[in-house]
């Protein structure tokens, strides 16, 4: 995977459920997997397609128009650009299975469903993961981890409360491309930290026990 680079991605939907609900709005960047600046980035309206029904509680949130989404592209066109898109940034490596990309985004398993119901909508067999690892990151999980949960439990964990905590600036909130702009940043941040100097406090780590001498019980002599 250290030869990967990463594509931070996010689809504006028509609904909660990809078996009733089609994607209306796509956005991506890829990162460069070492400086994490931005490659390219591709994003486009999507036409109605399959019969699914499209709610109106869904275009208020997302605040994605039927005139925008008409103004989109047939789902053919849609799946056949970002396989286009996501082959010209895969690596080149001795396997197809180690150039794959490296799948970021906030609760991004909610957008994985999607795009595997648009490419079987569209007829491919193939599924996601044939052009991205399995093992997503998903900057809500980091989150998380990263700023835990209070006493009440009731901090909000969507990408707007994380930028928050991150200093991050998010405009228009759900609209795919600023939040793939707002979610790349995040992930910025958090690898940033992880990147950090790891020196500090080593000694400490370093003169822990281990293995065997860590389950190692010492009885009192009388």
């Amino acid at each position: 995977m250290i030869k990967s680079n990463y594509i931070v991605l996010d689809c504006e939907t028509g609904g909660l459920d990809e078996r009733k609900n089609p994607i209306t709005q796509f956005a991506c960047v890829i990162l460069d997997g070492v400086t994490l600046k931005e490659i390219d980035r591709w994003e486009t309206y999507v036409k109605p397609y399959a019969d699914l029904v499209i709610e109106k509680e869904a275009l208020a949130h997302t605040m994605v128009t039927m005139s925008d989404i008409n103004s989109g592209v047939k789902l053919d066109l849609f799946t056949k650009t970002l396989i286009a898109f996501l082959e010209r940034h895969r690596m080149k490596t001795k396997t197809r299975e180690q150039g794959r990309l490296i799948l970021v985004g906030h609760n991004v398993t909610f957008d994985m469903r999607f795009l595997n119901a648009a490419l079987e909508y569209a007829g491919y067999e193939e599924t996601l993961e044939e052009w991205v690892y399995p093992n997503i990151i998903d900057t809500f999980a980091i989150g998380k981890m990263t700023f835990g949960v209070g006493k009440e439990r009731t901090e909000k964990l969507n990408l707007g409360a994380c930028c928050d905590r991150a200093n991050i600036k998010l405009t228009d909130a759900h609209g795919a491309m600023n939040d793939v702009v707002a979610t790349a940043e995040l992930f910025r941040w958090y690898i940033k930290k992880l990147r950090a100097d790891k020196t500090k406090g080593s000694s400490e780590v370093e003169s822990r026990p281990k293995g065997s001498e860590f389950f190692e019980f010492k009885c009192a002599v009388k």
